[in-house]
């Protein structure tokens, strides 16, 4: 099912479903010492905790939504590619606390460490990871 209205964009991005998730979510309450009653609607934003209900998946609502196309696949084995290296990002995470925002980032930068004491030029591993980008997209490059 497509979604056309609030989660119209939104899917998670560990197990793809669509139907459901965990907002959290700001409202405006009239509070007494005897409780409180909401007042109004609901809101929610790009930065709202969100968490997918099937697979415990956790982050902000941005990290959920659907990106807008994927760039060319000639041997078919780009999915794969990327699937190796959210096992190397979720093992990452698992070790360093890191949540999957800061993740990507903050193993890119431990990797420039680990060139460092291994005698690894990273900016010549980076620059060969664009080719190899590049020739297994035909050529496009996309965020």
């Amino acid at each position: 099912m497509t979604n056309t209205n609030c989660l119209e964009g939104i899917r998670c991005p560990q197990c793809g479903q669509e139907n459901r998730f965990k907002i959290t979510a700001l409202i405006t309450c009239v509070v007494t010492d005897s409780g409180s009653e909401p007042v109004g609607d609901h809101d929610w934003d790009d930065e709202s905790g969100t968490q997918c209900p099937e697979c415990g998946f956790t982050g902000k609502l941005k990290g959920f939504r659907k990106r807008n196309r994927l760039p060319p696949d000639p041997d078919n084995m780009n999915s794969s590619r990327a699937d190796w290296a959210a096992v190397a990002l979720r093992a990452f995470m698992e070790r360093t606390g890191a949540d999957q925002e800061d993740a990507l980032g903050d193993l890119l930068g431990d990797l420039m460490h680990w060139a460092d004491r291994n005698n690894f030029d990273f900016d010549m591993a980076l620059d060969r990871a664009r080719w190899h980008y590049e020739a297994e997209t035909g050529g496009e490059r996309h965020s």
